[in-house]
C-alpha cells in the first residue's frame, strides 16, 4: 500500500470511529460503553496527522523548481 494513502484511511476510520463512539455514548447513558471508542477514534486522528506529516516531509523535494 503507497503511504500517501494511509493517512487519509486512517483519518476517516478515525472520524467514524469518533463520531460512533460519541452516538453510542449519547444513546446509552448507564454503561458509558462508547467513551473508549471515542478515545480510540481521537488516537486515529492523531496517528493520521502524524502519518501525515512524516510522508509529507519525506516525498517533499527540496528544490521542486529548479533556480
Amino acid at each position: 500500500m503507497d503511504s500517501r494513502w494511509l493517512a487519509p484511511l486512517v483519518g476517516v476510520v478515525g472520524l467514524l470511529t469518533l463520531v460512533v463512539g460519541v452516538v453510542w455514548a449519547e444513546l446509552d447513558m448507564r454503561t458509558m460503553g462508547g467513551v473508549p471508542l471515542v478515545g480510540v477514534g481521537g488516537v486515529l486522528l492523531l496517528a493520521a496527522a502524524v502519518v501525515a506529516a512524516t510522508t509529507e516531509r519525506t516525498t517533499r523535494r527540496r528544490d521542486a523548481l529548479p533556480r
